[in-house]
């Protein structure tokens, strides 16, 4: 499922909707369009493990039946794990999302890396090339990389990298993973989470606080 490109994941879920005959609201214009909003759209080749979209209805439909319905039209591989009430002027989830927790797997996570992960964490600047429509061009992320940290396991090593995302600019797994050398490519990277913010804090759009999801996730 995490090579189906963002586009396509959004028509399965429209199409799966409208199997289930769920009253789904249509926006306006010449060429409405269901209005179904992907909070931060996933690169292909990458899992999320928890994803959210916007969707808005005509009529209130209860959240238990919405799931049922849901989950039955859609192919193994894409599970709904809640649904949840929003205020309906409230605004729209793709504009409050400030970060992203990613984690990556590394069957061996030599000494050399953790050298690379402290480097990193103390420059004051980290430049990558972007490509652009003409030539490619330098963009400094280390204002976009919030941090990064290691849990040993009996087979793994988990690298969790908070990074910036949204439409203020943000930092990619692969460019930070790209400073350690060998088979990198070859390293299971996944989106535990999203954050938005809340006042001076960060939270997941369910409202768990992120250091209480850290500290969970380093005791799993």
């Amino acid at each position: 499922m995490k090579y189906i490109s963002h586009l396509d994941l959004q028509r399965t879920c429209i199409r799966a909707l409208r199997r289930a005959s769920v009253p789904v609201a249509l926006s306006q214009g010449f060429n409405p369009q269901p209005r179904l909003v992907f909070a931060a759209p996933l690169a292909v080749g990458i899992e999320g493990r928890n994803e959210y979209f916007d969707l808005f209805l005509t009529s209130f439909w209860d959240g238990t039946l919405l799931k049922q319905v849901l989950q039955e039209q859609l192919p193994a591989g894409l599970e709904i794990k809640a649904t949840l009430p929003v205020d309906l002027h409230a605004g729209p989830l793709s504009a409050l999302v400030e970060a992203a927790l990613y984690v990556a797997l590394f069957p061996v996570f030599p000494e050399e890396y953790a050298h690379i992960l402290t480097d990193i964490l103390e420059a004051e600047e980290f430049i990558v090339l972007r490509a652009g429509k003409n030539k490619g061009r330098e963009v400094d992320i280390r204002p976009f990389i919030y941090n990064l940290e290691t849990k040993k396991g009996s087979d793994t090593t988990r690298l969790f990298m908070l990074l910036a995302t949204g439409s203020r600019g943000g930092a990619r797994p692969e460019e930070v993973l790209a400073k350690f050398p060998g088979e990198t490519k070859t390293v299971k990277v996944y989106r535990e989470n999203i954050f938005i913010q809340n006042g001076e804090a960060l939270i997941t759009p369910g409202g768990e606080a992120l250091q209480e999801y850290l500290e969970r996730l380093r005791k799993s």
